[in-house]
This record gives C-alpha cells, sequence and structure tokens, in this order.
C-alpha cells in the first residue's frame, strides 16, 4: 500500500527520471502521441480552462500541453526534486507557478479559483485517505463551474494477478536478478471506481463520468474520473464504463508514433523501440507489451519478433 511518505521517498529521492518522465510513455511511442491520442480525447471538453491545477505533474510532462492552455497555472508536487526541475524548465512561463506541497493539501490554492483540475498517471500510486483529501479540498477550490480530471487506482475493484501470471513474474525476476513493479503497477489498493465516487459525494461533489481501463495488460487497474460541483453546468448522473481496449489503443498509438510523431520535432525523434525492457530507477519494467485482437497484454519481456516468411502462390 504506497503511503504518502514512500511515494516522496521514490519520487523525490530514489526515481531518477532518467527521460523527465517521457519513459513513461514509452507504450504509447511517447509524450506527444499519448497526450493527444489517449488524454486530449478525453480532456476536450474542459480545455482550455482559464485557471489550471495540475495535482503531482512530476517533471511536467503534461504541464508542457495545460500551461499554453490556460491563463493562469499552479503545480502542486510532493517532491521537491520534481518542483525544482518544473520551475527551471517552464521558467519562461510567467503565469505557471509551481509548489511544493505535503501530498494531501492545496493551501496555495485560494477557494473557488480553480476552472479546472487535473492529475494523471500520478494518483494512481495513492490510497483512499488521499483521494478522499483532496476531494475535501477540491470541493473548495473549484470555481462553481470547475471541473477535476483524475487518474486513479482501480485496484481494489480487480481481481488478483492469475497465479500462473504471479509464479512467472517471480521466476523472471530471479533469473533477471531485478526487482519489477510487478502486476499491480505500485496502484493503491484500496481504491477503485466505486469509493471513488463515494468519497466524492462525502465531499460535496458530484461523480459525473468514470472509465475504468486497463493498464499495461488486461485487468482494469485503473479508473479516469471527472467531478463537478453539484448544480454546475457539468452535473449530470455519472456515466460508468469499463473499456478493457485502451491499451490496445496504447498499442495503435505507437503505431502512430512511429510515422507520424517524428514529425512533430525531426531534430529530436521520439524513440521508437518496441517490446524493449526500460529500466526506471529502482525499478525495471521487464514486460514486453503486444496486442492481441483488440487487446493488448503484458509479457516477461523481451518477446523477440518473428519474421513470418510468405506462402509460395498455389
Amino acid at each position: 500500500m504506497p503511503s504518502v511518505e514512500a511515494n516522496r521517498q521514490l519520487w523525490g529521492a530514489a526515481y531518477g527520471w532518467p527521460e523527465e518522465g517521457d519513459e513513461w510513455s514509452a507504450p504509447w511511442g511517447g509524450r506527444r502521441t499519448q497526450w493527444y491520442t489517449s488524454i486530449l480525447p478525453r480532456l476536450h471538453p474542459f480545455l482550455p480552462a482559464r485557471r489550471v491545477l495540475e495535482i503531482a505533474p512530476g517533471f511536467g510532462r503534461w504541464s508542457s500541453f495545460l500551461i499554453p492552455a490556460c491563463e493562469s497555472y499552479v503545480g502542486v508536487d510532493l517532491a521537491e526534486t520534481a518542483v525544482e526541475a518544473c520551475r527551471k524548465r517552464f521558467a519562461d512561463a510567467t503565469h505557471a507557478s509551481f509548489h511544493v506541497t505535503d501530498g494531501r493539501s492545496l493551501d496555495v490554492v485560494d477557494d473557488g479559483a480553480i476552472d479546472l483540475a487535473f492529475s494523471y498517471d500520478s494518483l494512481v500510486h495513492v490510497e483512499e485517505d488521499v483521494i478522499g483529501s483532496y476531494l475535501g479540498e477540491l470541493s473548495r477550490k473549484l470555481a462553481p463551474e470547475g471541473v477535476a480530471f483524475l487518474h486513479h487506482s482501480n485496484l481494489a475493484g480487480c481481481p488478483p494477478a492469475g497465479r500462473p501470471a504471479r509464479l512467472a513474474l517471480r521466476l523472471g525476476n530471479a533469473v533477471r536478478r531485478q526487482r519489477t513493479v510487478g502486476w499491480d503497477w505500485w496502484r493503491g489498493a484500496t481504491m477503485d471506481a466505486a469509493r471513488f465516487a463515494q468519497l466524492a459525494d462525502d465531499a460535496g461533489l458530484a461523480c459525473i463520468a468514470q472509465e475504468r481501463v486497463n493498464w499495461m495488460g488486461s485487468r482494469l487497474i485503473d479508473c479516469i474520473s471527472a467531478v463537478a460541483q453539484p448544480g454546475s453546468r457539468w452535473d449530470r448522473p455519472n456515466a460508468v464504463v469499463s473499456n478493457p481496449h485502451f491499451m490496445a489503443d496504447a498499442a495503435s498509438a505507437r503505431c502512430v508514433a512511429r510515422v507520424w510523431g517524428t514529425l512533430a520535432d525531426v531534430s529530436s525523434p521520439e524513440p521508437a523501440s518496441e517490446g524493449a525492457v526500460r529500466r526506471f530507477g529502482p525499478f525495471s519494467l521487464g514486460l514486453a507489451e503486444r496486442s492481441i485482437g483488440a487487446w493488448s497484454v503484458s509479457v516477461l519481456g523481451p518477446w523477440p519478433r518473428r519474421k513470418r516468411g510468405r506462402r509460395a502462390p498455389q
């Protein structure tokens, strides 16, 4: 169960941020492709926004897209190294500021000041107490027409990884003599979509949308949720769906990036590696993504690519 202190230690000290967070976008073929194919299609109803808050921006992977889309931006993170990196990276953005917080509160933000609160690929690593704290804060920080778009764990609503998969991972770790993030990807064990909706209600917010998605495998261990102020234009009965095709979209995005992604910045093309073992600070990915039909699964990797010969014409 990831604690606030464990997150502070990992992201603020132990983790090396080898590509400033862009390494986590490798399954999509890069940061840009992930934003435009996976995040923006879900977020676009709320952008542009006048005042944006980002919770746990890390080294600014998504801040680079949010800052140009608003008049005022605030980023808060519990890792001082991340905040310092963002201040340096976005020094020219005079309407953006970054602050170190305790990983639970939003005291640096005025009440009623936020039109869009955003967090992606960060709050999946916290438990229900932290999510509850942030929702309580957001109930005061969101403007009357404000909305929050939050990516969090759904692990509590998923069956555990099968015994063969767990044994295979253990064997792979022993052979490689390395530690991996495992099949649960260090997700908060007490969070799921239903619990999030209840916490939002407890905080006086309306949960308006929830998409349970798979992450690096077939299990729906993640959820993307949106909450709004009751009575706002966004308020509606909660729409909840399960999307087992999320990682298949990532595989498609990776193909897009291999052809079109490098045109965005020909001087610094994003890597187009496929099925590689990537090392992330104290962890190693140790898994390879392969799409099977409409799904994408993770297997102990790397999984070498086979060349198929053509059948001779009859």
